[in-house]
């Protein structure tokens, strides 16, 4: 079982697993599935999935990773309201024994060839699917149950701080807290999880202590957590980590957008300090790596407008224009301040993003100009000055 907050990767971990694996892979979303017999996907559903991934193959689906995601949403309602819960508790006992170990028959619609293939009005060959019924043996497949938790830290800290009550002598005076310190408490941040402090001192994030006993208490049946041999927790994503997945993996998210400005003509510039500034905000937000998307599309969207057949050949983004948007409370994106410069303007443009941005300014000048060296550039205009 993996436990942490949304956008911390936990989907992510899964499908990379798979692929330096070289398995198949199936993510269902626990919030469709339903106890057999009611409207909404049964669980078995899973191992459709995983099948149809491994192209039919049973031997390479029985090695396969199954991804249950947002186990949390089936967690029970601490108190009975005298209804069968069918989409929560019921899909917990539906799936004890897929997990365990057990050999399921499931009916899938297979594509097959057919020699007198008929193509409809539009050119496309129509497809034969024919019924077929696969055993699968789930022993051997690796589930991950995967959810957020949210308020499980709380819950934990909360156990925690009572134990450590029970060790500490009785002390019938209480230390008042300062008008500040409660005033720090109420403007804290919704999203920051709870910390605890070990013995030695150290602060452990509360979810690395959760316990099956916490997940009992928070709605999922003892069944199921017993078949889970392993529990793990995943770190909130900081600054650091934001800001490299703007910038450093393949296909990261800032060459994107550079790249769908290349296809107008503009060459999209974006600062250090913004990108840090950027990360600041969606950890702020506590989206994760999800809400840098978000940002990045309120910050560029009129940018995107205005560019096409403007006579804008560069576009910068540094520190003041995120703040600007900071200032529009992320929603009202006509009042983000972008610095556009045309092609006679470019010296303006690696002037100004030196002062945010060194090896990006250099960057610039060689793209323009071929001189690696910028600081000799640079003195030898102030000399020309003097």
């Amino acid at each position: 079982m993996v436990i942490g907050p949304s956008g911390s990767g936990k989907t992510l971990l899964a499908t990379t697993l798979a692929r330096i694996l070289d398995v198949p892979i199936a993510i269902s979303d626990c919030t469709q599935l339903t106890q057999a017999g009611y409207i909404g996907e049964d669980v078995e559903v899973c191992i459709e999935r995983l099948l149809v991934n491994a192209d039919f193959d049973v031997a390479k689906a029985e090695r396969g990773i199954i991804v249950l995601d947002e186990i949390d949403k089936l967690a029970k309602p601490s108190a009975s309201i005298g209804t069968k819960d069918v989409s929560g508790e019921g899909v917990q006992q539906s799936l004890l024994k897929i997990i365990e170990g057990h050999r399921v028959q499931i009916s899938v619609k297979r594509p097959v060839k057919n020699k007198n293939e008929k193509t409809d009005k539009d050119g496309n060959k129509t497809v034969v699917k024919k019924e077929e019924t696969f055993t699968v043996d789930t022993s051997n497949i690796l589930f991950m149950i995967m959810g957020a938790f949210v308020g499980l830290d709380k819950h934990v800290a909360k156990r925690i701080k009572k134990l450590k009550q029970l060790d500490e002598p009785v002390n019938d005076t209480k230390a008042e807290k300062k008008p500040e310190e409660e005033e720090e408490e109420k403007i804290s941040i919704s999203n920051k999880l709870e910390e605890i402090e070990l013995e030695n001192g150290e602060m452990v994030p509360a979810l690395n202590l959760a316990t099956p006993v916490d997940l009992v208490t928070f709605g999922l049946i003892p069944e199921l957590i017993g078949r889970v041999p392993i529990i793990t927790a995943l770190q909130p994503l900081q600054r650091d980590d934001l800001y490299h997945i703007l910038k450093e993996p393949k296909n990261a998210l800032l060459d994107q957008y550079q790249y769908i400005f290349k296809q107008f003509g503009v060459r999209l510039c974006i600062t250090d300090k913004a990108l840090k500034k950027v990360s600041q905000f969606a950890l702020n937000e506590g989206t994760g790596a999800r809400g840098l998307r978000g940002i990045m599309e309120r910050l560029l969207l009129n940018i995107n407008y205005e560019c096409p057949e403007s006579g804008t050949q560069y576009v910068l983004i540094n520190e003041n224009t995120v703040d600007s948007l900071q200032q529009t409370k992320y929603s009202l994106a006509s009042n983000v301040q972008a610095k556009y410069y045309s092609r006679g303007q470019v010296f303006d443009l690696i002037n100004d993003v030196s002062k945010e941005d060194k090896e990006l300014a250099k960057k610039l000048d060689v793209e323009v100009n071929g001189v690696m060296n910028l600081d000799y550039k640079e003195s030898k205009i102030k000399s020309a000055k003097v």
